[in-house]
C-alpha cells in the first residue's frame, strides 16, 4: 500500500459530508474568499454530537461502502489502512455535488460505490442500512450527506 501506513483495508467508508474535508477550510467562491464548514456526520478533532444531526439520523448517511476503482486494490489512496490518520481517502468518502455514487467498477474516483448491482449500501446515523441507487442525483445525495442543512431529503432514493 503506496503512501499508506501498513495495516488493514476496509470495504466502507465514513461519510463526510459535501466539501471535500473533515474540517473547515477557506476556498474561493466568485473569486472572493469563503469559509466552509464540514457537513458531514464525522468531523476531524470536535466529533459531531447526535443533536448535532438536526436534519435527522434517519436521513443522514453515516458510513457506505468504498469505491476501489479497477485496479486500484490496496493501493492509496483508494485502498489503504482504514487506520491511516494521515490519508482520509483510506476511511472516508465524500458525497454530493462533484462527489456521486461510481456507476461502474472502472470510475476513476475515490467515490462511494460498491459491488451490488445499481445500489450502494449505506449506514445511516440512525443506525439502519438502506440501500441508495447508484443513479441517485448528486444534489440528493447531498442532502443525504449534509447532517444540518435544513433541506428535506427525498424517500425514494
Amino acid at each position: 500500500m503506496a503512501d499508506s501506513v501498513p495495516g488493514s483495508a476496509g470495504d466502507y467508508g465514513a461519510s463526510m459530508g459535501t466539501t471535500g474535508s473533515d474540517e473547515t477550510t477557506t476556498t474561493f467562491i466568485n473569486n472572493a474568499p469563503a469559509t466552509l464548514a464540514p457537513t458531514g456526520a464525522f468531523v476531524r478533532v470536535t466529533g459531531v454530537r447526535a443533536t448535532d444531526v438536526t436534519d435527522g439520523l434517519s436521513n443522514t448517511l453515516l458510513v457506505g461502502e468504498k469505491h476501489i476503482p479497477t485496479g486500484k486494490m490496496l493501493l492509496a489512496p483508494y485502498d489503504c489502512n482504514i487506520y491511516d490518520g494521515h490519508n482520509i481517502l483510506c476511511s472516508a468518502r465524500y458525497a454530493g455535488p462533484g462527489y456521486p455514487i461510481a456507476p461502474s467498477p472502472s470510475d476513476p474516483r475515490a467515490v462511494f460505490g460498491g459491488p451490488h448491482p445499481g445500489v450502494c449500501m449505506f449506514v445511516f446515523a440512525d443506525g439502519g442500512v438502506r440501500p441508495v441507487r447508484n443513479t441517485i442525483d448528486e444534489y440528493t445525495l447531498g442532502l443525504l450527506s449534509h447532517r444540518a442543512d435544513g433541506q428535506p431529503a427525498p424517500s425514494d432514493y
